[in-house]
């Protein structure tokens, strides 16, 4: 064979390969939407816009893992569909003997990036005010005892439990993460 059909047979292999594996990923995108949903109606469209939005990324960046991108595009839609509908991902009845207690993977990785986010924080604070927030927060202490144990008077316990809080809160929103729970 010459070098030139050589070269053209392995363009179309090449071709044939990555057709083979946009047909998986599209197929493994829409499984994967439709068990989200619960159902195929809008399944097809969040796929579509997946790679749309897959194509945009393309024109000015570097993909390293397209189905990672991918999977994690088709989920933030999944969550934008749910938003919007106000509807939750699965409304018939579960059954509690075979619902796992474990926490899924994200809720796990969520609270771990927000401890981590508020073990910083905590750091960061002045450390009269860390100490009054984890007595009182943590302990359970009442402001009155922590105010006669560091010579301070009530209003100044209370103000420095409310700068600690709002220092927390600051933490988290600078990362893009709500207060106190899911995003």
């Amino acid at each position: 064979m010459e070098r030139g059909a050589m070269n053209e047979f392995a363009a179309v292999a090449r071709q044939r390969q990555h057709e083979h594996a946009e047909a998986e990923l599209r197929t493994a995108l829409r499984r994967y939407v439709g068990g989200k949903l619960g159902h195929a109606d809008d399944s097809d469209d969040i796929v579509q816009e997946t790679y749309v939005r897959l194509y945009d990324y393309r024109r000015t960046r570097q993909i390293a893992n397209v189905g990672a991108f991918c999977f994690a595009v088709a989920r933030n839609l999944v969550r934008d569909h749910f938003r919007r509908s106000k509807n939750a991902p699965c409304t018939d009845p579960v059954d509690e003997a075979i619902v796992c207690q474990q926490p899924i993977a994200d809720e796990v990785l969520d609270y771990r990036q927000r401890v981590a986010i508020l073990v910083r924080a905590m750091k960061a604070m002045p450390p009269l005010r860390r100490e009054v927030l984890l007595r009182r927060q943590l302990d359970g202490i009442p402001a009155a005892t922590i105010a006669a144990d560091l010579a301070m008077s009530r209003a100044a316990v209370d103000k420095h439990c409310t700068r600690a809080l709002a220092d927390l809160r600051a933490a988290l929103e600078r990362r893009g993460l709500p207060p106190g729970g899911r995003r």
